[in-house]
């Protein structure tokens, strides 16, 4: 069959649609992006978008820097600081139905954690539904990055930007000097209560296996360090 030129019908040839790439900033909670974000808007650095306490918008026009954390240290921030919120301070206690009865159980994240498995190694879907009813610990860090690492390629993540070393990685990546202290929340917690027990470790590093697997894909795309995270 003979193919009409569109020319002769009058019609333009398609057009190739590019989009300008657009920087997004993938704030997960308890990685230091508050102090990030707020030496930002000091700063002449440009930031299209920033994505927190949701999924970060995926395609190939979209280029990253990403907050990160070891995943254990950021669960322990991330429980006792709701509990500030919620218990202490009870700034935020009617937020989300059920979470203030959550934290009040279990008091500790140790206690959460021990309750995630039972001794036989099955999993406990009572305890981790209520894991997954806290903030912040509903949105881990595989929550976030899943599904872009899936889909992105390396060379769209611009950066990472590490809660253990957030001062240096901001002056790499942004120049920005000085930021100011991390902010880790830790008032109102003692050093004893944040620690986690061998079984709460070892339940805790087997249900957050997802955001390791995150991690292990940023190093074996040479965006980390090979001995990142350091164990506790």
């Amino acid at each position: 069959m003979m193919q009409t030129d569109p020319a002769q019908q009058g019609l333009e040839p398609p057009q190739e649609h590019t989009q300008e790439p657009q920087t997004v900033l993938v704030h997960i909670g308890k990685c230091g992006g508050a102090t990030l974000r707020d030496a930002l808007m000091k700063s002449d650095t440009r930031i299209d978008s920033i994505t927190h306490v949701q999924q970060p918008p995926l395609g190939a026009q979209y280029r990253y820097y990403i907050t990160l954390r070891c995943p254990i240290a950021r669960a322990i921030s991330a429980f006792y600081w709701r509990r500030t919120l919620v218990l202490i301070e009870a700034s935020q206690e009617h937020r989300f139905p059920g979470e203030a009865q959550i934290l009040r159980h279990y008091g500790s994240l140790d206690a959460l954690a021990q309750a995630l498995y039972h001794p036989d190694g099955s999993r406990n879907s009572l305890a981790q539904g209520h894991y997954r009813s806290i903030l912040h610990l509903s949105e881990d860090i595989a929550f976030y990055l899943q599904d872009l690492l899936e889909v992105s390629q390396p060379d769209q993540i611009l950066g990472i930007l590490r809660q253990e070393s957030l001062a240096a990685d901001m002056l790499q990546h942004f120049g920005i000097e000085n930021p100011g202290r991390v902010n880790d929340n830790r008032h109102h917690t003692s050093a004893e209560e944040r620690q986690l027990s061998p079984r709460g470790t070892a339940n805790l590093r087997r249900f957050l296996q997802a955001d390791f697997d995150c991690i292990a894909k940023l190093r074996d795309w040479g965006k980390l360090p090979a001995d990142y995270p350091a164990p506790l």
